[in-house]
C-alpha cells in the first residue's frame, strides 16, 4: 500500500545529510603539482588522474601509484609527497651514466627524503627497475635523497586499500563546520571508543563518519589496533608520546 506524503514532509531536510556545501566554483582549487615534468592524461592502457593531498595536486599514472600515494598520506611520519621528482643520475652495470625519474619522493620525519619506484610485481624483473633501485640506493647523494625503495601490489592489504579510500572520500569535500562540532566532542573524550559510538555522540547524522575519518587523518584520533576504519573500529585520542 502506498503512503502519501505531505508537501511539508517532502521538503523537510534529511537529518542524515550534512549542510549544503558551497558551489564548486567557490571552493579553492588545489595548489599546483610539484612534478618535475608535465603529466599526460592521454593513455589507452593506464589510468591517470590526481589526488588533492594536503591542498596540493598529486598526479598518478596508474591505480598502483594512486594506492601508493593514498597509503603514504596515512602514515604519520610522512610530511610531504611529490610525484615525478627531478631525475636522479646513476651509473649502470656497464659503466654508463643514466638518469631515472622515480614515481614519488616522500618527505618523512623518520627516514628523511625517500625516492620510491612503483611497479607491478610481474613487471619488476622485465623492466629491471629492481636493479635501478639498488644502484641508485648505493650511489645517490645524501643531498638528493636519504633512501630509495620499490613499491609493488604485494605490499598492499585489503585493510590498507579500504582505509585509503575512506580517507580520500572523507577529505574530498572539506566540511569545517562538522569538524568543529566533532572537536568539541573530542575535547571531552576520555579513553577508548568505537567509531560508531563516537558518531552517535557527535549527533552529526550521516556526516559523522566522514568527520571522524578526517580526525584520524589529521592525527586528532588514532586506531587502537590496526584494522579497517569502520563503525566497529576502536579509536582514542593520541597521547603526547604518540
Amino acid at each position: 500500500m502506498t503512503t502519501m506524503m505531505t508537501l511539508e514532509q517532502y521538503l523537510t531536510p534529511d537529518p542524515n545529510l550534512g549542510a549544503q556545501q558551497p558551489c564548486l566554483h567557490f571552493i579553492p582549487a588545489p595548489l599546483p603539482s610539484r612534478a618535475s615534468r608535465e603529466m599526460s592524461l592521454h593513455s589507452a592502457i593506464s589510468v591517470h588522474g590526481y589526488l588533492p593531498i594536503n591542498g596540493r595536486k598529486v598526479w598518478y599514472d596508474s591505480m598502483l601509484e594512486r594506492c601508493c600515494a593514498l597509503l603514504a598520506r596515512l602514515r604519520p611520519d610522512v610530511t610531504g609527497i611529490a610525484e615525478q621528482p627531478p631525475g636522479v643520475e646513476y651509473v649502470d652495470d656497464d659503466g654508463r651514466r643514466r638518469t631515472h625519474i622515480f614515481d614519488f619522493r616522500f618527505d618523512t620525519t623518520a627516514l628523511g627524503r625517500v625516492l620510491m619506484a612503483v611497479k607491478p610485481s610481474a613487471l619488476v624483473a622485465k623492466s629491471g627497475v629492481d636493479r635501478v633501485v639498488e644502484l641508485t640506493r648505493e650511489q645517490v647523494s645524501p643531498s638528493v635523497a636519504d633512501g630509495v625503495g620499490l613499491f609493488t601490489e604485494q605490499k598492499l592489504s585489503a585493510v590498507d586499500l579500504f582505509n585509503a579510500d575512506a580517507v580520500e572520500m572523507a577529505t574530498r569535500d572539506p566540511c569545517p563546520e562538522d569538524d568543529a562540532v566533532l572537536d568539541k566532542v573530542l575535547r571531552k573524550l576520555k579513553g577508548e571508543i568505537t567509531i560508531g559510538d563516537l558518531a552517535a555522540a557527535s549527533k552529526l547524522g550521516g556526516s559523522s563518519f566522514d568527520a571522524i575519518v578526517r580526525a584520524v587523518d589529521a592525527r586528532k584520533l588514532r586506531l587502537v589496533e590496526y584494522g579497517k576504519l569502520d563503525l566497529d573500529a576502536i579509536v582514542v585520542r593520541p597521547s603526547k608520546k604518540d
